[in-house]
């Protein structure tokens, strides 16, 4: 499960921001169904998060760092292999500074595994590995291996596989390379990147496979699915014969009798809603099955709030595998106390230089109105938290808007 997710200098963020999944302990609402104990009664952390943020504060660019830290740590040993030429321009530096431009990327999960923490992170710039490290923390905190461009501090104790240094090229990650072999550490750290998955909601196309393999393979998904989908009046959904495409099977009455059923091609019949919910739902139930870590941009596109809200509900209240939950959103349904707690709603929102700041709910103390039974929603709409601005109705906007 993930702990802490944090990066700098990429994209809209320029400064380090932090995104923590730990509980703020004080809080007392929703424990038994929000948050998960681990480490033995030690630690607390939750199962869900929230991101809200006006449009153009840095949402999706949240989104993109755990995607470029995810498809850096699966790719760079392959991509080391390409031509220059193919790797393009370095530019996902922050850019309305200039001395950002001379600084590296930096990226680091701490999550844990087996009562085990482990804190893996990387810098980066124009494609070379700066920095990259690995520790573990079971009663205390351990150096696995750091590393400075090509100079390597190796814990040959506890991490005879790191011996293998002086075969890793600036371009690559130690962690990725060693990946390769299986080692008994290395493959825990990658095995938490291949339980991440991250999209965009408003294009099914990262997800749909998933759903078809299910569609596939596992009978208890077919029938949950069938049921889920039970108030769009979909009888089933089943794989074409050749396995290609999805078809939905509606039944067909006349005279208020059922006389037959019809089939639809999801992807040709179905409304935009109803196929983004056939192919989420794949994602989800792989989710919550296998305890992965799942990322949502826009989460809240094409679908009623009533629906978002049943789908957050399965993350709290029936998800029994460490699976964990983030979404990032818009629809002010969500916003509710009967729905998160205050330290699972967090906040991104661009200050007055273009820097994307990501902050906590929790931020806000009692002493300036934020407590359990607060109305979060009419908080949020009223700019309290921030990250909410919009077009702003001045005197000389309105008057260009009359002479249009």
């Amino acid at each position: 499960m993930l702990l802490e997710f944090k990066f700098r200098n990429y994209l809209s963020f320029k400064d380090e921001v932090s995104l923590q999944l730990t509980t703020v302990e004080s809080y007392n609402e929703h424990k038994k169904t929000h948050t998960v104990n681990i480490l033995q009664g030690e630690l607390n952390l939750l199962k869900s998060i929230a991101i809200y943020g006006s449009n153009g504060g840095g949402k999706s660019n949240f989104t993109r760092a755990i995607t470029f830290m995810d498809n850096l740590v699966h790719d760079s040993f392959r991509n080391s292999l390409d031509k220059e030429e193919r790797r393009g321009l370095w530019d996902n530096f922050f850019r309305l500074c200039p001395d950002s431009k001379e600084e590296p990327s930096m990226f680091e999960v701490s999550f844990i595994n087996a009562n085990t923490i482990y804190r893996y992170g990387f810098e980066i710039y124009d494609f070379q590995i700066v920095s990259e490290w690995l520790y573990k923390t079971e009663k205390r905190e351990t150096f696995l291996f750091t590393r400075k461009y090509n100079e390597f501090k190796i814990n040959e104790k506890s991490f005879p596989e790191g011996k293998k240094y002086k075969e890793v090229n600036p371009n690559v990650l130690f962690l990725s390379f060693l990946a390769q072999f299986n080692n008994k550490e290395a493959s825990k750290v990658y095995d938490f990147f291949k339980n991440l998955n991250v999209i965009d909601a408003l294009d099914e196309k990262h997800i749909y496979h998933v759903t078809k393999r299910l569609l596939q393979k596992d009978e208890s998904f077919k029938k949950w699915l069938s049921i889920a989908l039970r108030f769009l009046e979909i009888d089933s959904v089943y794989l074409s014969s050749d396995n290609e495409e999805l078809i939905t099977r509606h039944a067909v009455y006349k005279d208020n009798l059922l006389t037959g059923f019809e089939e639809f091609s999801v992807d040709e019949n179905e409304s935009a809603g109803t196929k983004k919910l056939i192919y989420l739902l794949g994602s989800i139930y792989d989710t919550l099955k296998n305890g992965r870590l799942f990322f949502i941009d826009e989460f809240n596109s094409k679908l009623h709030p009533n629906l978002c809200l049943k789908l957050v509900r399965l993350f709290h209240e029936f998800n029994n595998n460490g699976a964990q939950f983030i979404i990032t959103a818009h629809d002010p349904t969500l916003l509710d106390k009967k729905i998160y707690r205050r330290d699972q709603i967090w906040f991104i929102d661009r200050d007055q230089f273009g820097v994307s700041e990501l902050y906590p709910m929790s931020n806000f103390k009692a002493t300036e109105g934020l407590r359990s039974m607060s109305d979060f929603r009419k908080k949020y709409l009223n700019s309290d938290f921030g990250a909410a601005e919009s077009i702003s109705f001045t005197e000389e906007f309105i008057n260009l808007t009359k002479s249009i």
